[in-house]
């Protein structure tokens, strides 16, 4: 009888693992959507951003979702990698905050690659059946 009840807490533990609004969750699209603008994948960057996705850049400048995937599609912006350092997440209900800090090489316009270490903040809501990205703040890190 012990033995049923540990294999049922461990089952239970692992379904829990597994739910996407867990903070392993929140992290997998977090990891998702680096891959995706590194990429510049349209396809799943349309399925993590949110409609009224607000993308503040870290000099200041503000992007909707449209002009984010856009400039990156006609080259005004381009993501050459975005590798996380840190990435710290925490589940409030159906919303999640991530602070994080990475390695960014950035493009503008089909200029030279520069480097970025950045830290920036997301809110992740769990709508559709899925993590999307409304909100990115940055700021720069001396390199």
């Amino acid at each position: 009888m012990k033995r049923i009840a540990a294999i049922s807490l461990l089952l239970a533990g692992a379904t829990w693992a597994a739910d996407p609004k867990t903070v392993d969750g929140v992290t997998a699209a977090e990891k998702a959507w680096a891959a995706a603008t590194a990429k510049a994948d349209e396809t799943a960057l349309n399925k993590l951003l949110a409609a009224d996705l607000d993308y503040v850049h870290s000099n200041g400048d503000a992007d909707n979702k449209t002009q984010f995937i856009g400039n990156m599609k006609s080259g005004a912006r381009r993501y050459h990698k975005v590798e996380h350092e840190k990435i710290d997440a925490r589940v409030y209900g159906n919303t999640a905050v991530v602070t994080a800090t990475a390695r960014i090489e950035t493009s503008q316009k089909g200029g030279a690659p520069a480097p970025a270490h950045l830290r920036f903040i997301h809110v992740w809501v769990h709508q559709k059946g899925q993590w999307q990205m409304v909100a990115h703040q940055s700021l720069r890190l001396p390199n």
